[in-house]
């Protein structure tokens, strides 16, 4: 995937109770005073997911170009990240850590945040979104609706960015189609041609649809 997205990088260090997760703060090279903020949650830790997959950070370039400051974090147990992993119930904490972290700065206006995640961080992310009001747009990728129930987001009124692929083991074109039936708008499902689960060499449909949804929706 090409590296164009042009950016300023820092290595941050999120609180989460008694616990330190580490993260990545990323915002475009020229940026203005107050950017709007996102939080971009990593697929299952248990299976080798943390905040450098492609993925994530195909999200991420998407973000960076509509002008978005962007979180990326390990959860607890991964990486750097203290404690150890928590079912996917513990992690909720850990992104409305991150959430906490990316509003409080003052370069980050909070009544302009996104929550996003792919795979087990779709899950959690917008599980966590659910229980916090500040996120004004949500992007899950691959949710992973064969293994996880989403009904949480059968009253989310926020708008709402679902992509996945045709071939994907984990969210099954019926569910899928199932999930967006659903949820109320506004909402936009995207299906990827011949991606499976990991998304290899689909990165940047990813990133663009990211765009196109946020020029679409925007702040």
């Amino acid at each position: 995937m090409r590296n164009n997205h042009i950016m300023q990088k820092m290595d941050v260090s999120i609180p989460c109770g008694t616990l330190t997760l580490e993260g990545v703060l990323e915002a475009p090279e020229k940026s203005q005073a107050v950017l709007p903020g996102a939080v971009i949650c990593h697929p299952h830790p248990l299976y080798g997911g943390n905040m450098h997959n492609s993925v994530v950070r195909a999200v991420r370039n998407g973000l960076i170009d509509k002008g978005f400051a962007c979180l990326r974090f390990n959860f607890r147990g991964t990486g750097g990240s203290w404690g150890e992993y928590g079912n996917g119930v513990d992690e909720l904490d850990d992104v409305l850590a991150a959430m906490d972290f990316i509003g409080s700065r003052s370069a980050i206006d909070e009544k302009r945040l996104v929550i996003a995640g792919y795979s087990f961080g779709c899950w959690v992310g917008l599980k966590a979104a659910v229980r916090d009001s500040r996120p004004g747009r949500l992007i899950g990728i691959s949710p992973p609706v064969n293994e996880y129930d989403f009904s949480f987001l059968n009253q989310e009124t926020r708008p709402k960015l679902l992509i996945t692929g045709d071939r994907d083991f984990v969210c099954s074109i019926e569910g899928f189609q199932k999930l967006l039936d659903q949820i109320p708008e506004p909402k936009k499902g995207v299906i990827i041609p011949g991606a499976d689960h990991f998304h290899m060499n689909s990165e940047e449909v990813i990133t663009e649809e990211t765009k196109s949804f946020l020029a679409d929706y925007p702040f």
